[in-house]
């Protein structure tokens, strides 16, 4: 691992951002239709819960990223294997986010650009900050962030003003009871984005203030999860459930009915300025993970050696992934509950476990 310190604020700014990246654009929660924003709430007790079980990992070991523990807790025959596709993960959920992003920004404001010329745009971006060190990633991350909030603030003042809001869209609440709700928060919100935040267990060890970094992260959780649902509840008071479950993206379909005086409108940039902001962020978390367990698992001192090759696999992955962005949604709704889970879940939660026999029992023998 490399040299870096980040402070408490840098870290919320960037779990946020994670948190948000291409979720915010997604139709997430739908099947709970009016009560959407209400799920995603209660996905907050998996996404807090999540966290505490990687928090505490990183507590018993503070100078070691996760495919570093892997190995203290599981030894080396089982840490070492497991580490190797934890690598392989981080890859793949890089080349997803990279590959979601390139097909909105094709599919909204540059149709007549290859995908692959957007892909390759991205993911050079990130090799050149991550080249720089992961503190310059961390150091944009609070500037971007606060452009995020005052794009996110303007968009509502303008939704507003421009009379398209209609809260009884939003009504009655639990029309259909918990039934619905609670499914889809076991389904999809109690998981996602949550799950992916298992990239944060290969940077915490950079928190160079470790109480108010771990405070920083469960505050980052919950301001996610709000921003989800607010955007969610948006979505649903300005076009309805039936068009923000048919739309591919919602959010971009909201902004565009933005419209005062016939001269505030066409402010769809926002929604891709903040596209590329999330998906850019999400990006370079998984890509870094991915370069750094590499650099763990085969013992490599100078990571940044690994920046560029990692970065290729990564854009050549995100090509063959699916045909078009329907089969990406549909094949990550799969992983959702199957990969994602078993790696940002099962297995971290397997850690946890373990870490705590094997202190009890070296307590007793003491």
């Amino acid at each position: 691992m490399e040299n870096a310190k980040i402070s408490p604020g840098q870290l919320f700014a960037l779990l946020v951002l994670f948190n948000l990246g291409t979720a915010i654009l997604r139709v997430l929660a739908i099947d709970a239709e009016k009560d959407a924003w209400l799920a995603i709430l209660l996905g907050a007790i998996g996404g807090l819960f999540l966290f505490y079980i990687y928090v505490s990992l990183y507590r018993q070991y503070p100078n070691l990223p996760l495919t570093g523990y892997m190995r203290a807790i599981l030894g080396k025959w089982i840490g070492w294997p497991l580490g190797l596709i934890y690598v392989l993960f981080f890859i793949h959920g890089a080349a997803r986010d990279l590959r979601e992003g390139g097909d909105l920004l094709a599919a909204s404001v540059l149709d007549h650009t290859p995908l692959v010329v957007l892909n390759i745009v991205m993911i050079f971006s990130i090799a050149y900050v991550l080249n720089k060190g992961f503190e310059v990633l961390a150091r944009t991350a609070q500037i971007f962030f606060s452009i995020f909030l005052i794009l996110a603030a303007i968009s509502g003042l303008l939704l507003y003003f421009s009379g398209v809001i209609d809260i009884n869209r939003l009504l009655p609440v639990l029309a259909k009871g918990w039934g619905p709700v609670i499914e889809t928060t076991l389904k999809q919100t109690f998981q996602f984005p949550h799950e992916e935040v298992i990239c944060f267990a290969m940077v915490l060890p950079y928190l160079a203030n470790r109480k108010k970094g771990i405070r920083a992260g469960y505050f980052a959780v919950i301001v996610s999860v709000l921003i989800l649902a607010y955007s969610t509840a948006m979505n649903v008071v300005v076009l309805g459930v039936d068009i923000s479950a048919r739309a591919v993206f919602p959010l971009l379909h909201t902004i565009s009915l933005i419209n005062i005086g016939e001269f505030i409108q066409r402010l769809d940039v926002f929604v891709v300025l903040t596209l590329i902001l999330g998906d850019f962020y999400k990006t370079a978390i998984f890509y870094y993970a991915g370069v750094i367990a590499a650099a763990d698992v085969f013992q490599i001192q100078d990571h940044k050696k690994l920046v560029n090759y990692v970065g290729l696999i990564i854009l050549f992955i995100s090509m063959m992934l699916t045909g078009n962005f329907a089969e990406q949604i549909e094949e990550g709704n799969v992983l959702l509950y199957t990969f994602f889970l078993a790696f940002g879940g099962i297995i971290p939660f397997i850690l946890y476990v373990v870490a705590k026999l094997r202190k009890t029992f070296s307590s007793a023998r003491t």
